[in-house]
């Protein structure tokens, strides 16, 4: 699915550029084919995740996680984990630019307008925000992951914001995309719901765009910080990490928690078997339950017991003796569509 999502939409890229090749349009500094490779890129994402699904006689609501999440109230979460998200990741993305500039990369970002109209701004908010939440999350999230998943939970998780990463073809943009694949994809796995996945992908988008045309002046005061950079971007790590955990935490509180949370009074517990005795006396109290959980990431055993926990949310059986095959030539032919972006910039 995903090289099919792929290679539709390099065709149907290839059209559009025969097409206008006699076409000198330009719109707010970007041409174009540049404005239609954005959009045709994300129709053919789509077209591929239903057309698959045709083939292979699935439903692909259920496929793909096209219902309501397990809670609606899972929802209101969702922009301020895409906020979390750009706390924890934008420092090391601006480190990784910082490396490439010192290495010689001259590439530029993805292509920006200039924003000189509200008009414009709307505009990129459809075709750069809109459009790339609902055809990149349709094929990585719904579709990629959950077979993906099928090996492994964390081999899911890491091979989808791996190839979700490269996918984009830019450098520049590597860090931050792998970041934001890897907490995409427990967003899916705890809300079991492609919509949460959309919102959380839309709200890094439209802050994206929105700090580009109306915010400029935050690009300015990073520079202006000089050395200082280092200190205030590990304190937006640390704050945004401490946040995001609360945040998905507080998502599986109010899915799969709000069913499975009782208070014990002791038991034994071996591997993934365990004997409590239930105490329905007791009060919870979230908090303490919190930064338990918090604590407990920093052991053997926690992350033991989270893996558990997330790959029966995720309710994808585990097929240990599949093949990946299919797996090692996707990465194979993106990393080498990745290594050309590179080496073009370097030179």
């Amino acid at each position: 699915m995903y090289l099919f999502g792929i290679c539709a939409g390099s065709i149907l890229s290839l059209f559009a550029s025969l097409i206008l090749t006699r076409v000198d349009v330009w719109l707010d500094g970007m041409s174009l084919y540049d404005w239609l490779g954005y959009a045709l890129m994300q129709v053919a994402f789509v077209a591929t995740v239903f057309v698959f699904c045709k083939v292979r006689r699935v439903n692909v609501g259920y496929a793909c996680r096209l219902g309501a999440p397990k809670r609606l109230w899972q929802l209101a979460l969702m922009p301020f984990i895409a906020i979390a998200a750009i706390m924890v990741f934008l420092p090391f993305a601006n480190a990784w630019s910082e490396f490439l500039a010192l290495i010689g990369f001259k590439g530029s970002g993805a292509s920006m307008p200039r924003y000189s109209n509200v008009g414009i701004y709307f505009l990129s908010l459809i075709v750069m925000a809109v459009m790339p939440a609902v055809g990149e999350e349709l094929l990585m999230r719904g579709g990629v992951f959950r077979g993906l998943s099928s090996k492994g939970l964390w081999f899911g998780v890491l091979i989808s914001a791996t190839l979700f990463s490269l996918m984009h073809a830019n450098p520049l943009q590597t860090v931050h995309q792998f970041g934001l694949g890897v907490v995409l994809a427990l967003v899916a796995v705890l809300t079991d719901s492609l919509w949460a996945c959309c919102i959380v992908h839309f709200v890094n988008n439209f802050a994206s765009i929105t700090m580009a045309a109306y915010l400029p002046e935050i690009d300015a005061l990073y520079f202006k910080l000089g050395y200082f950079n280092w200190l205030t971007g590990a304190a937006s790590v640390l704050v945004g990490l401490f946040a995001l955990v609360a945040l998905l935490y507080a998502v599986y509180r109010l899915g799969d928690g709000a069913r499975n949370f009782r208070v014990t009074s002791g038991g034994i517990e071996y591997d993934e078997f365990a004997i409590y005795a239930i105490d329905d006396n007791k009060k919870q109290n979230p908090v303490l339950q919190f930064f338990a959980f918090f604590r407990s990431l920093f052991t053997r055993s926690g992350w033991r017991r989270l893996t558990l926990t997330l790959t029966r949310s995720n309710g994808i059986e585990i097929r240990s003796e599949q093949k990946l095959y299919g797996v090692y030539i996707a990465l194979g032919l993106v990393a080498v569509y990745w290594l050309y972006a590179f080496i073009r910039g370097l030179v």
